[in-house]
């Protein structure tokens, strides 16, 4: 099982590390990050293209829409 670690923990390991190991580790999270948030949206058209094929959605002009977005 893998220990999760403390946020100071990371920090302090990523000090150990070369300069071109920390670029490496920004680039990495920056990938997983990225892939996080295509998910998210893929996720998102998916749910919204099940929504509109059962009825529950309907179609927004901008201003209905910038009503919604406020609450």
């Amino acid at each position: 099982m893998i220990r999760k670690l403390a946020f100071d923990e990371v920090v302090d390991a990523i000090d150990c590390l070369s300069p071109d190991e920390q670029i490496e580790i920004v680039h990495l999270i920056s990938c997983r990050l990225a892939e996080q948030g295509r998910q998210r949206i893929i996720s998102d058209v998916r749910e919204g293209r099940g929504e509109a094929a059962a009825g529950k959605a309907r179609r927004l002009n901008l201003e209905e829409l910038a009503k919604e977005i406020r609450g």
